[in-house]
């Protein structure tokens, strides 16, 4: 198999045609529509995440790692429906997300084959490979933010080689059409992917170190005080809205443009804690 960091061009080269075709023949990538609060783009922008997914497959299938080509898949598949609803004006019922993301879990857990028989470990283990997914899709609200904060996990987590660093170096490969200027956006079928690869890295590498798990810190941390926040003021969790931690560290004068190299080098900096 070609080496996993030949994931960087191929998702860049795959995009360029994703995003010629869909512009120049016939549109079958999902707009992200401009609108009020978190969206600040002024024009509609292609949620190209479905083709950075289907650039790692080829390295899942060559590792033969069923249960998480099965689980990356769905996670993937599901977000794509949920790009296209959303387009439509009404994306996927919260709820069908959730089942749906909670049988890719289940099936990253037994990928990753955690050497317990407890059942609660199973299920520890399934919502934290759920919460990793989600939690990478919150952190997608900033240009280039989810991408490589996503990146800089999987390769610090798989140490560059198989097909997580594969998924690590595609996501590198997206950045140039997100980052500084949009071109392209994630949208729920990229981020479910990337975040559903992570949680793989993650907790594999825990089975040896727990001190891995710092290398996900941001992304738990954003997703934990953003669930916090919204319930202790009754929104409903799964709506969006500017309470993130790439939101404040803008807030505090961060410039947009390098919130996601500043928090790209801090998952690398708490990666190196352990």
């Amino acid at each position: 198999m070609i080496p996993a960091g030949s994931a960087a061009a191929i998702t860049c080269a795959a995009l360029a045609l994703a995003a010629w075709t869909n512009h120049r023949l016939f549109g079958w990538l999902p707009d992200d529509l401009p609108g009020p609060a978190r969206k600040v783009h002024l024009r509609p922008i292609p949620l190209a995440g479905i083709v950075v997914a289907a650039a790692v497959i080829p390295w899942l299938i060559d590792a033969k790692d069923w249960w998480a080509l099965g689980g990356f898949t769905l996670a993937a598949a599901v977000g794509f429906v949920d790009d296209w609803r959303k387009e439509k004006g009404q994306g996927l019922d919260w709820r069908w997300k959730a089942i749906a993301l909670a049988f890719a879990s289940a099936s990253g857990a037994i990928a990753v084959g955690w050497p317990s028989p407890e059942p609660l470990t199973w299920v520890a283990l399934g919502a934290f490979l759920w919460a990793l997914t989600n939690a990478t899709n919150f952190l997608d609200n900033t240009d280039g933010a989810a991408a490589s904060v996503a990146a800089a996990s999987l390769l610090v987590s798989s140490g560059g080689e198989g097909w997580l660093a594969a998924a690590g170096f595609a996501a590198i490969g997206f950045l140039p059409w997100n980052w500084p200027r949009p071109r392209l956006f994630l949208g729920d079928a990229g981020a479910y992917a990337l975040g559903f690869a992570t949680g793989i890295a993650a907790a594999r590498g825990a089975r040896v170190d727990y001190g891995c798990l710092w290398a996900v810190a941001v992304q738990l941390l954003d997703f934990i005080q953003v669930l916090v926040a919204r319930v202790a003021i009754g929104v409903p969790p799964w709506i969006g809205d500017r309470r993130h931690l790439t939101h404040i560290a803008q807030n505090l004068g961060l410039p947009r443009v390098l919130v996601a190299p500043c928090f790209a080098a801090l998952v690398v900096g708490l990666a190196h804690l352990r």
